[in-house]
This record gives structure tokens, sequence and C-alpha cells, in this order.
């Protein structure tokens, strides 16, 4: 990805999944009353690609947090972001927006040789339903969907992402969520991170390529948490994501980087 500096933009390339993957290594939603404030916030140390397609991986921050007041929920993972307008209800939805680290000053010689991406700010939507008590009181079940176009001209694209998680305890202390998801990609956005045009191929040595639209990627992830306190807690993140159709294809990734891509994360929670 990009030098250290921007190293904390990026949590959101692996981790990129990780927000549209249902947040399921917490407390459900309990939204503060009457102006009241609450949630919690999770801060610790993660492994990640430097970009997309990338075989070569750097430190990154794992940040989960959620805030809780006038009957909203903010939900921030990383670098991407979601305001619940109904976290009281199964069927919640609301707007949401992701800020994109772009391809620069990477450690692959080859791959540094294309032209440079910008980073990328994108908006759009959110929507999902919960489902619970299915085969314990306190588990959870939930569907949701989202998509995201670009509002900055960098890419000019969007994705789609649809996921679905379960999470349960065990005993007091303990919380499992596992997710998975899949997401698709338009042409634009396909050709901006995965496509070499002319001038790239004679600058990087790497063949042409066109890369159109469809399924990017699928990814499962699991998210294990244990509460020491009422207050304090810790939390583990492991993902697997495996880039699929033209996004395998494209040389950066298939000659020069992996389809398959890993993110893994501990992180302090503390609750207030």
């Amino acid at each position: 990805m990009q030098e250290p500096i921007s190293s904390f933009r990026l949590f959101v390339a692996a981790a990129a999944s990780a927000f549209s993957l249902p947040a399921l290594a917490e407390e459900p939603p309990s939204p503060g009353d009457n102006g009241g404030v609450s949630g919690f916030v999770a801060l610790g140390p993660a492994v990640s690609p430097e970009f997309e397609g990338s075989s070569d991986y750097e430190p990154v921050p794992l940040i989960i947090s959620r805030v809780d007041a006038f009957n909203l929920s903010l939900e921030i993972e990383g670098l991407d972001a979601r305001l619940n307008v109904l976290p009281r209800s199964r069927f919640q939805f609301g707007p949401a927006a992701t800020y994109r680290p772009g391809r620069d000053d990477v450690s692959n010689d080859t791959v540094d040789r294309l032209s440079s991406i910008d980073d990328a700010f994108e908006l759009g939507g959110f929507v999902r339903y919960q489902f619970t008590e299915l085969l314990d009181p306190r588990d959870e079940f939930e569907l949701s969907a989202q998509v995201l176009a670009d509002v900055t001209g960098t890419h000019e694209g969007l994705t789609a992402t649809l996921g679905g998680g379960y999470a349960l305890f065990f005993g007091q202390r303990w919380r499992l969520g596992l997710g998975t998801e899949a997401t698709f990609a338009s042409d634009d956005y396909m050709q901006t991170y995965f496509g070499v045009d002319a001038r790239d191929a004679a600058r990087s040595g790497l063949r042409r390529y066109e890369s159109d639209a469809g399924l990017k990627d699928i990814t499962a992830e699991a998210t294990l948490s244990y509460n020491f306190s009422e207050s304090w807690g810790v939390v583990g993140r492991v993902e697997y994501t495996r880039l699929v159709g033209d996004a395998a294809d494209s040389p950066i990734v298939d000659d020069e980087g992996s389809p398959d891509q890993a993110f893994a994360g501990l992180a302090v929670l503390f609750r207030f």
C-alpha cells in the first residue's frame, strides 16, 4: 500500500470488507435514552495487504467503535462508517461512507510503476435485518446489503455488498461472531484497481488488461471477544478474502500479487 504514514488510512483495504460484514463481536445496540451517550471503542494492531490484490503485508490499526445517542447508532470500523437510524428495530438502515486509500509507493516494483491511484471517498447506504433467539436467547443472525458510490472522481464506480453473519455467547464473557459476504463492483471500479491500459503496460511490463464489472471477492471472517469486566475486554479478528473473476485474473494480482487476501488484528475494548 502506501508509506507507513498512510497505513493508518488502510484498514479499509482488507477490512474491507470488514464493515460490510456484520459487526458481531460486540453487544447488541443499546442507544442512549434522552440524550445519553453509550457505546464502545476498540483499538489495537493488525496486519493487512498493502493494496487490494497485494501479496505484501504491512502493519495497520484495528479500529472498531459504536456510539449510541438520541436513538441513533454511529458505527465505525477502520475508515468505514454507518449511521443506523433504527437501531432498536429488527429492520435497520441508514447512510454509509468509506474513505478508500489509493495506490502509490508500494513495495512491489512492477506495480509501483503503474499510474498512481488517488484516495477515494464513497457514499451510499445500507440495510440490515436481524433475527434473535434462534438457538440461544442471546444469539443473533443478520442479513445485510450495502451500496457505495465514488463521489471524488477517483474511480467513478460503485460497489454492492451482500453479507450475513451469526453471533453467539459462550458463558458470560465470551462472544463469537462468524460472517461472510460477497462484493460486486462496476466496470469503472474494476478497471481502476485491476485494469492495465496501454500506457501502464509499457511502463510496467505487464500485459494490457481490461477488467469488467462482476463479482469481485468473497470474504469469510471470525471475531472473538472476551470481557474482563463491564468496561474492559479484548477483541480478536481474522478475515480471509478471495478475489475472483476479473479481479483475480488481473496481471496485478495473478502475476505480481495474490488472490488470497488475509487480515488479522487484536484490540483492547473499552465500553462507556
